[in-house]
């Protein structure tokens, strides 16, 4: 049983390692945003669609046929004159600007690089976007948050069958929730 829950805690931190090491760089990126560029490169193009469409989602179904652009349709802002919405993706954003009287549609494309894409996967939440990508994104998170219980519940499991590491063991142990608890309750007082 002890060899079974030693490789089963070693697997499954090598799983989850990639993804710990993603978190980490974005919430660096995050805290000290003035260390890194996030200058998105902006490119514009136009195109020409059929005119008279009101719904966003045809006009987004049709540049991604036609002219390759992924992602989730967003922020949809409809008037009599135009159908504004985002195209959106980690990393990237399309903002779309369509006119249903004559079909001209003018594209911007924000793509913000590597440390933009870390950023938005940091905040992509659920299984419920119409892009597939997050939703195997939000899949892997899910199974990475109960492996990580998981190498818990097997870590303090190992650490109590070794004998003699159970003093150095229960004093870290004491130290680490001490230290936690005490940066959420200094991170909830300062909001």
């Amino acid at each position: 049983m002890y060899r079974y829950l030693r490789n089963t805690h070693l697997f499954l931190g090598l799983f989850c390692s990639l993804y710990l090491l993603m978190y980490g760089v974005s919430s660096v990126q995050m805290a000290h945003s003035h260390w890194f560029s996030m200058r998105p490169a902006v490119t514009e193009t136009h195109a020409a669609l059929a005119p008279g469409t009101t719904d966003a989602r045809q006009v987004a179904r049709e540049l991604m046929d036609r002219y390759g652009l992924r992602g989730e349709a967003e922020r949809a802002r409809v008037t009599p004159d135009q159908l504004s919405f985002n195209i959106a993706r980690s990393g990237t954003v399309y903002q779309i600007e369509y006119s249903p009287a004559t079909g001209n549609t003018h594209i911007r494309d924000n793509h913000a690089g590597f440390m933009g894409m870390l950023n938005r996967i940091h905040h992509a939440k659920g299984l419920w976007h119409d892009y597939w990508v997050l939703n195997a994104w939000g899949a892997f998170v899910a199974v990475v948050s109960a492996a990580l219980f998981l190498i818990g519940a097997t870590g303090i499991y190992l650490w109590f069958k070794l004998h003699q590491e159970r003093v150095i063991g229960a004093i870290l142990l004491v130290i680490s929730l001490g230290y936690s608890l005490t940066l959420m309750v200094l991170a909830r007082s300062a909001w």
